[in-house]
């Protein structure tokens, strides 16, 4: 095996003049003079609008719809103690007030040793 140390060109590769600069892009198009037929952009934004009309005022909500209103730290048990926690962790280090956090933890029955 041989030792060979790769020299190493730290100067930019020229484009002008060289093999890259001479190539084009290639486009791609769709067969030319398609045949579509007039009423088609009618048909399209009367079907869009239709489905527009049903679903943003004629549907009744369901549980889905509900639950997409309510917090996220009532879907996920335990996500609001863990940000609690850290948001006082933050405000500690950074010397911001943490009397609102402070607050809310009361209010959750924690106490302020499980965030130190």
């Amino acid at each position: 095996q041989e030792n060979r140390k790769e020299e190493v060109n730290n100067e930019p590769i020229k484009y002008f003049g060289s093999q890259a600069s001479r190539w084009t892009a290639q486009r791609r198009e769709g067969p030319k003079g398609q045949d579509i037929p007039w009423f088609q952009p009618y048909v399209v934004n009367f079907s869009v609008a239709v489905f527009l009309i049903y679903f943003c005022i004629l549907r009744e909500e369901n549980d889905i719809d509900e639950g997409l209103g309510r917090s996220l730290f009532e879907h996920v048990p335990g996500l609001e103690e863990k940000q609690l926690i850290l948001s006082y962790h933050y405000n500690k280090e950074n010397g911001l007030p943490t009397l609102d956090i402070e607050n809310r933890m009361k209010e959750l029955g924690m106490n302020f040793e499980a965030a130190n």
